[in-house]
C-alpha cells in the first residue's frame, strides 16, 4: 500500500509541473522572424514530445502494474521505470524552459533552475568546441565568460549553426579552441 502512495506522490507533482509549463509556454509569444543578429537557441519541440511520451508511458506502466496486478512489483521495477519517468520529465521541462536569446551583441540565457543572465560576445574568455566521435559527429560548445558564467550549447538545438558562426566571427581567436577544422 505504501508503494502506491509513494508512486502517486512522485508522479503527481511532476505531471502538474509539466501542465503548468505547457500553459506558460502557450502564453508566451515567440518570434518567428530570426536573423543573424536576432535568434533563439532552443531544443526542438520534437524533444518535448519524446519527453512527454516517456513520462506518459512510464507512468502508465508503473500505475498499471501497481494497481492492476495482484502482487506489488519489486522495488527494482520502480527504480527502472522511475528513471524513465524522470528522464522524460527532465527532457520535457528542459525543452520548455531552456533557451538562449541572442539580440545583437547580447546573449541572454534562460534556465529552469537559475535566474536569467546576460553577457556579450566580448565578455567570452573561452569557447571550446567538442566533436563527439559518433556517426552523427555531434558537437557542442562550452563557453565561459569573464564574470564566471558558463554555457553549453549543442548541435541538437535549433539555431546552433548560426550561434557557432557568431562565436567564430566575434570572439577573439585566442579564446577559441577546436574551431580550426571547422
Amino acid at each position: 500500500m505504501y508503494i502506491k502512495i509513494i508512486v502517486s506522490a512522485i508522479c503527481l507533482p511532476i505531471c502538474m509541473s509539466l501542465v503548468f509549463s505547457l500553459i506558460q509556454q502557450a502564453k508566451t509569444t515567440t518570434e518567428d522572424r530570426s536573423s543573424d543578429d536576432n535568434f533563439t537557441i532552443k531544443l526542438s519541440p520534437v524533444m518535448f514530445v519524446v519527453g512527454v511520451l516517456g513520462v506518459v508511458m512510464a507512468t502508465a506502466v508503473m500505475l498499471g502494474f501497481t494497481f492492476l496486478s495482484n502482487e506489488t512489483p519489486h522495488l527494482i521495477f520502480y527504480i527502472i521505470f522511475g528513471s524513465f519517468f524522470l528522464l522524460g520529465a527532465y527532457l520535457a521541462i528542459r525543452t520548455l524552459t531552456f533557451k538562449v536569446v541572442v539580440k545583437g551583441d547580447q546573449i541572454t540565457v534562460y534556465s529552469a533552475l537559475k535566474k536569467p543572465y546576460t553577457f556579450t560576445f566580448s565578455e567570452i574568455v573561452s569557447a571550446v568546441r567538442h566533436v563527439k566521435p559518433n556517426q552523427l559527429k555531434t558537437e557542442y560548445i562550452d563557453i565561459k565568460t569573464a564574470n564566471g558564467k558558463k554555457l553549453t550549447v549543442g548541435s541538437v538545438e535549433e539555431e546552433y549553426e548560426r550561434f557557432s558562426k557568431r562565436i567564430r566571427a566575434e570572439v577573439s581567436k585566442q579564446y577559441l579552441v577546436g574551431f580550426k577544422k571547422y
